[in-house]
């Protein structure tokens, strides 16, 4: 197999560590009173979050939960969300995050699959804690040994299913993100992405286990590109991790606004293929003179980030569709099987991620995690991520290219087009449905519903489906347009022809 690096942090060594809190745990024995992150005017002491950690720890235990299984997180962004996520672990049980603007549907199918017997939420009192003790339901499949967390991605049968990482995942991860990049205690880290989402992983404990600090992100300020990078700049942030789409909405801000960034040095595009005419603006713009920028690639199956490029002049052509992902990082193992063999270099294959990394698979659905974690070498029983993301080996770095399946990602977010197509396909008005992701030109890609209305209906009624998909989808998986069609195209073997009816879509929002 091609050498692309990494593969050098066995399982379960990462810094000599069996768990992550017992990492944050010496951090916080070594450097008590500094600041582990800011919330608003409020700053916390790793003491202080280490306290409140031990508090939700005996809640939970007084509530005659188990360590070993899984415990829910709902609550708003703020401290006692963090102070949560570690009580967990030090109770010994896996995190499941709940994000509290989700459909209840949505909410209530990760509540119920994950077999979770507690939720943690937001409390009155002095605590700020409350925990809400579930009806006893196992999960299908109980969790393995040392689970970490549950995240619960799109999925293509309609079901958002729950991805387990364990401890040795996300130790050797973060240990070879902190060799690779040599964060330290004077860093400090935004804290933009909800924990629902795996660069939260990134965006939180790396700070934690290095003695840095991270500034939590209000979610009104999330929302809006200038106060946010007025935030940057007043709490003087060094490490941000963005979107490619967002950080161009922050380079707009910053560029509208004549600010600069001195204290950023480095910048983690990750979630979504780079645009390389924003990160040359960027490069251009003397923003931030000290900043270096990284594309970070990698699934969730795989923990967070699994390969590295520096983005520089010399590599960013915004006339090429592919986009550079780089080598792998210490604790990765990645090769390129093309027909179930490595292909050639120039040659294009899908991604496969071994490793320390690889997760344990998806709760309760045997098969899929069979479909998805393989073997590839007869000779060994390593596991590989089949990650079914498409890219080509040249001069020893990794170029992507697509995906083999209808998996996209809008604003870093991971969707699954089956999921809302199916959605869709099972209301009443629609005969047959289909969702492509487009964009206008110069514009921000969307997605659109291409409706096949049912017998006896003129058009598709869009508000009752807004409505509809409203009660069982978050709002970024939701379609910005419908649109009706007489029928869907098809194939030469009759499947469905998605690149005509992208054209189709092309032309109809022109």
């Amino acid at each position: 197999m091609k050498d692309l690096g990494g593969g050098r942090i066995p399982p379960a060594e990462g810094a000599g560590f069996r768990r992550v809190d017992a990492w944050v745990s010496a951090v916080r024995a070594a450097t008590p009173e500094a600041t582990a992150l800011q919330d608003g005017d409020r700053r916390v002491t790793y003491a202080e979050l280490d306290r409140e950690a031990d508090r939700v720890a005996r809640m939970i235990s007084a509530r005659g939960v188990a360590p070993g299984g899984a415990v829910g997180v709902r609550m708003r962004r703020g401290w006692r969300l963090y102070a949560a996520l570690l009580g967990v672990w030090k109770h010994g049980s896996a995190y499941v995050p709940v994000d509290v603007s989700y459909p209840r549907a949505r909410q209530d199918h990760i509540i119920a699959d994950s077999g979770m017997g507690l939720l943690v939420e937001n409390g009155e009192g002095e605590a700020g804690f409350a925990m809400r003790v579930l009806d006893p339901r196992p999960a299908r499949t109980p969790l393995p040994p040392d689970t970490a967390y549950v995240l619960y991605t799109s999925g293509s049968t309609g079901r958002p299913k729950g991805v387990v990482l364990r401890h040795a995942n996300v130790l050797a991860f973060l240990d070879g993100v902190v060799r690779t990049f040599q964060f330290g205690s004077d860093d400090i880290w935004a804290q933009f992405t909800s924990p629902c989402f795996d660069i939260s992983v990134a965006e939180i404990w790396i700070p934690l286990v290095t003695g840095g600090r991270f500034v939590v992100v209000p979610e009104d300020v999330a929302s809006a590109p200038t106060a946010f990078q007025r935030l940057l700049a007043d709490r003087r942030v060094s490490v941000l991790s963005q979107v490619p789409t967002v950080f161009r909405y922050l380079l707009n801000a910053l560029e509208e606004e004549g600010a600069a960034l001195p204290c950023l040095r480095r910048i983690l595009l990750c979630g979504e293929p780079v645009e390389p005419h924003t990160v040359l603006r960027w490069l251009k713009s003397g923003i931030a003179p000290a900043a270096r920028v990284y594309n970070l690639y990698g699934p969730t199956e795989a923990t967070v980030y699994a390969t590295w490029q520096e983005l520089a002049e010399e590599n960013l052509d915004p006339a090429r569709s592919d986009t550079p992902i780089g080598r792998a990082l210490p604790h990765v193992t990645v090769t390129v099987l093309e027909g179930g063999r490595p292909a050639p270099a120039g040659r294009t294959g899908e991604i496969h991620l071994g490793g320390a990394g690889v997760a344990w698979g998806y709760l309760g659905l045997p098969d899929r995690t069979a479909r998805s974690f393989v073997t590839v070498d007869s000779g060994t029983t390593e596991r590989w991520y089949r990650t079914g993301d498409l890219a080509r080996v040249e001069q020893d770095r990794l170029w992507f290219e697509g995906r083999t399946d209808t998996q996209v990602k809008l604003r870093g977010l991971r969707i699954e087009l089956g999921e809302v197509e199916a959605l869709l396909n099972a209301h009443d008005n629609i005969r047959e449905a289909a969702v492509v992701m487009t964009r206008r030109a110069h514009g921000d890609p969307f997605l659109v519903a291409c409706c096949v209305p049912s017998p006896g209906s003129v058009a598709a009624d869009v508000p009752a489906l807004r409505a509809y998909l409203a009660e069982r989808l978050p709002p970024y998986m939701m379609p910005s347009r419908f649109v009706d069609v007489p029928a869907l195209p098809l194939t030469l073997n009759s499947k469905l022809d998605r690149k005509r009816l992208e054209e189709l879509v092309r032309l109809e929002i022109a």
